[in-house]
């Protein structure tokens, strides 16, 4: 009931803003004096961590424009863990999305921003649109407010908390090249796609010893140990990492994969849980005949370390993916929903499976499987390109 109501509330306020000459604050490019932009305000508080993973090209591009300029990062609390460390920023700031998470610390850290002069605000509404983040780009009160022209609200042809609205181009592009759109409005861009992820020695040190560990019981072994020269085999982690079933590769069929990768690489298979998988976990270990290790509860940043430590993951076209990107350690994702030439990691050591049928289970298993030995044996190589499509 309440949801009509404030979407029509909200539709009349922004209908009125689009029309008010505050709401007409567009500004062409030769306007603002990028010489004088001494403090730039970044907001990307919404959509997911692999979202926010993909936006880090776009702020190295901008810490490279503005080298000298104070650059202020503004997350949720669910992305915090991704951004902290980020070398390209001087402050990341937590904005919660419900008012009873507020503490005062972080009350006094919004009214100082809100005092300290904001030159620019760059907001990355590339994958969805939030009001949120267009209200703390306006009320920082900073003179030039940039954003994508696309997602709007509805019923508006432009954003009327932006004083520039960026020409989105209409053919499908990498999600990287979409957010540096945004930035190169004001000379900001970069080659380099990597994402930027710092990690801490301790993190470091976290995964060396699951990764040490798994030379122990497994914890349900139902055939003997490889044997080989002395030497353990390949660390092969695998996430699941979505609830739906449509992006989710078939466990039956993931199980298939994780034999032959045992039988034929002697590899160690490390499943690396999120919260809510316990039943995928248990179809996985009841389909396979090979041994399976568990990473133990850890944190995401923790989780990274383990990632890092192996030697490839395996997933879903999830978060943990871009990750692992971020990380350095290769991947193999399955795609059915969105395509990964606009979504994965940029690279050849990132490949992807795409099910253009959308039928995610018509990727086969033993083309998976040649697929990662190949990554194993040369991570830069493997037997085709970064995208195979079926």
């Amino acid at each position: 009931m309440w949801y009509p109501i404030e979407k029509r509330l909200k539709t009349r306020v922004l209908n009125w803003l689009a029309s008010h000459p505050l709401g007409n604050r567009r500004a062409p490019p030769d306007t603002v004096d990028t010489d004088r932009i001494d403090r730039i305000l970044i907001i990307r508080q919404h959509d997911q961590f692999g979202d926010f993973l993909l936006t880090t090209p776009a702020i190295h591009a901008l810490r490279a424009r503005f080298p000298a300029a104070r650059l202020s990062l503004v997350v949720r609390a669910y992305l915090y863990p991704v951004a902290l460390n980020n070398p390209d920023v001087d402050e990341v700031l937590l904005f919660h999305e419900s008012g009873f998470r507020w503490r005062p610390r972080d009350i006094r850290t919004f009214i100082d921003l809100m005092r300290d002069p904001v030159d620019l605000a760059v907001v990355f509404n590339t994958v969805s649109h939030s009001l949120s983040s267009d209200l703390i780009a306006w009320l920082s009160g900073a003179p030039v407010v940039m954003g994508p022209e696309t997602p709007t609200f509805d019923h508006l042809d432009h954003n009327p908390f932006y004083t520039i609205n960026v020409p989105v181009r209409p053919e499908p592009r990498h999600q990287i090249q979409r957010n540096l759109d945004v930035v190169r409005y004001v000379g900001a861009d970069t080659d380099d796609l990597s994402y930027r992820y710092a990690m801490t020695e301790e993190e470091r040190a976290v995964g060396r010893a699951v990764i040490d560990g798994l030379a122990g019981d497994p914890g349900k072994p139902r055939g003997p140990e490889p044997e080989g020269p002395g030497t353990a085999g390949p660390v092969v982690a695998v996430h699941f990492g979505t609830g739906d079933a449509r992006k989710r590769y078939p466990v039956e069929q993931l199980a298939r994969v994780c034999d032959e990768l045992a039988a034929r690489r002697s590899a160690r298979i490390l499943l690396i849980p999120a919260p809510g998988e316990e039943g995928l976990l248990r179809a996985l270990r009841d389909a396979v005949s090979a041994p399976l290790h568990g990473a133990p509860p850890l944190s995401l940043r923790e989780v990274a370390g383990v990632i890092r430590a192996a030697d490839l993951l395996v997933c879903n076209d999830t978060g943990v993916l871009h990750l692992a990107a971020a990380v350095k350690t290769p991947t193999l994702s399955f795609h059915a929903t969105s395509d990964p030439a606009h979504w994965k990691p940029p690279g050849r050591r990132h490949r992807a499976f795409y099910a253009a049928s959308q039928r995610i289970g018509e990727i086969p298993p033993d083309r998976v499987c040649r697929e990662i030995i190949a990554m194993l044996d040369d991570p830069g190589s493997g037997e085709t390109g970064e995208i195979i499509r079926v």
